[in-house]
C-alpha cells in the first residue's frame, strides 16, 4: 500500500513539473551580432546594432539566389547606453539578445573623446559577454564597419573577429580592456580596424586590422602604432603568439615564421633609477632564404640567429622608446611587474606612474632559435647562377 501511495505521488509530481512555466522560444529573440559606438553630429552618443535576420540567412546559405543581406543595421542617438539599447528594442518585433554579440566597434572620434561613460554599462549589464572582441575604427565611424558586406561572412562583426585572429595582433576582448583600465601599472590598447579599399571591387567589402590604439588611464585614445611596432608592442605585452617576418641582412633577406612567442619582464631599482629588462623568446622556421648562407650548417645558422636577435632587440628597444616619448603610456605592463616585484616601493610611485614611465631605462634581449630551415637544406641555385 505504501509503495502504491509513493508511486501515485511521484506520478502527480511528474505531471505537475513537466511543463514550462516561463518559456522563451528562439523565434522570440533578435540576435545582436555586432555593436558600433560613435559621436553624432549633435554631440550625442550614437549606437548601431547589427541584427541577424534568420530567414534571409537561411536563404543565402541554401543558395536560393536571394540577394538580401542576412542582417540589418539599426542606428539610434541618445544620452545613455541604456536609452540607446531601448530605442533599438523599440524598432524590433523581438526581444534583443546580446549573448551572441561577437564584436564592438568604436569610432575614432569617440575613442579620442573618452570611453569611461560607455564602459560603465558594460560592467553592470549581466547580458554582456566579456569575451566580446573590441576595436577602434581608424579615421571613420564604427557603424561603417557594420555596413560592410563581406564576401566571406554575412556578418562583418564576425569577419573582424576572424581577421583579428589571423592578422597576428592577437585577441583583445572587452574583458582585457576592462581589466587593464582598473590597474595602475598598465594602460589599455585595442586593435584598430581600417576601411581602405584599393579599388571599386573592394569598396564596402574589405577592411584591415593592422594598427593598435593606445589609451591613457582616463580611457582616452592618445595615439596609435602600426606595422612592426604594433606587433612588437603585443609581443612585449605577451599577447602575440606567432608572426611572419622578413629580416634584411647584409647578405640578403630571410623570411621566417616565428611561433611560441613568449616574454618575461624583470625590474629593479638602481639608486633612484628604475630599470626594466625584457626577454623575448620563440622559435623560427625559415620560409625563404635569399642569401648564399648555408643554414644547414650549424655554425652558419647560429651566426644568423645572433645577427637576427641583435637586430630584433634593437628594434624593440626603439619601439618602446618611441612609445615612451610620444605617448608616455605604459601599454606593455612594465608597471605591473614593478608592482609584483617591489610592492612597497610601488605604493609610493603608483600615482605618478605616467610621469615615471617615460624615464625608465629598458633593455631588451631576444632569444629566437631557428629550429627548421624548410624542406630543403641548401638553395637550389645560388646567386650568380652557381649551384
Amino acid at each position: 500500500m505504501k509503495k502504491k501511495r509513493n508511486s501515485i505521488i511521484c506520478l502527480i509530481l511528474v505531471l505537475i513539473l513537466s511543463g514550462c512555466w516561463d518559456r522563451n522560444e528562439i523565434n522570440d529573440y533578435a540576435f545582436w551580432i555586432g555593436t558600433a559606438l560613435d559621436i553624432a553630429e549633435n554631440g550625442k552618443l550614437q549606437k548601431s546594432a547589427q541584427i541577424a535576420v534568420p530567414a534571409d540567412f537561411r536563404s543565402i546559405r541554401g543558395g536560393g539566389g536571394k540577394s538580401e543581406r542576412a542582417n540589418i543595421v539599426l542606428t539610434v542617438t541618445g544620452l545613455s547606453m541604456v536609452d540607446l539599447t531601448q530605442q533599438i528594442q523599440d524598432k524590433l518585433p523581438r526581444k534583443v539578445f546580446l549573448g551572441h554579440r561577437r564584436s564592438i566597434f568604436i569610432g575614432e572620434k569617440l575613442a579620442r573623446q573618452g570611453l569611461i561613460d560607455i564602459m560603465d554599462q558594460f560592467t553592470r549589464n549581466t547580458d554582456t559577454r566579456l569575451r566580446t572582441d573590441i576595436f577602434v575604427v581608424n579615421n571613420a565611424e564604427g557603424k561603417e564597419v557594420l555596413n560592410i558586406n563581406s564576401p566571406f561572412n554575412q556578418f562583418s562583426a564576425i569577419v573582424a573577429v576572424d581577421q583579428d585572429r589571423y592578422c597576428r595582433l592577437g585577441d583583445t576582448a572587452l574583458r582585457d580592456v576592462l581589466i587593464d583600465a582598473r590597474r595602475d601599472g598598465i594602460r589599455p590598447a585595442m586593435p584598430m580596424v581600417e576601411i581602405s579599399p584599393m579599388n571599386k571591387q573592394e569598396k564596402d567589402k574589405v577592411f584591415n586590422v593592422r594598427s593598435v590604439a593606445i589609451f591613457n588611464k582616463n580611457l582616452e585614445m592618445v595615439g596609435e602604432v602600426s606595422g612592426r611596432e604594433s606587433l612588437e608592442l603585443f609581443w612585449v605585452k605577451g599577447v602575440l603568439k606567432n608572426q611572419f617576418v622578413t629580416e634584411e641582412l647584409e647578405e640578403g633577406s630571410i623570411a621566417l615564421y616565428e611561433s611560441n612567442l613568449k616574454q618575461t619582464i624583470r625590474t629593479r631599482y638602481d639608486g633612484n633609477k628604475l630599470k626594466a629588462y625584457i626577454k623575448l623568446m620563440g622559435t623560427g622556421r625559415v620560409l625563404e632564404n635569399n642569401t648564399d648562407i648555408d643554414l644547414s650548417e650549424s655554425a652558419e645558422r647560429i651566426h644568423v640567429e645572433k645577427k637576427l636577435n641583435t637586430i630584433k632587440a634593437k628594434r624593440v628597444e626603439e619601439t618602446i622608446k618611441n612609445i615612451q616619448s610620444q605617448f608616455g603610456q605604459d601599454v606593455f605592463g612594465i608597471g605591473e611587474e614593478f608592482h609584483r616585484e617591489h610592492p612597497y616601493q610601488w605604493k609610493e610611485i603608483r600615482d605618478r606612474w605616467d610621469d615615471i614611465f617615460p624615464t625608465i631605462e629598458v633593455t631588451v634581449d631576444v632569444k629566437l632559435n631557428i629550429q627548421s630551415t624548410g624542406d630543403i637544406r641548401k638553395r637550389i641555385i645560388r646567386k650568380g647562377g652557381k649551384e
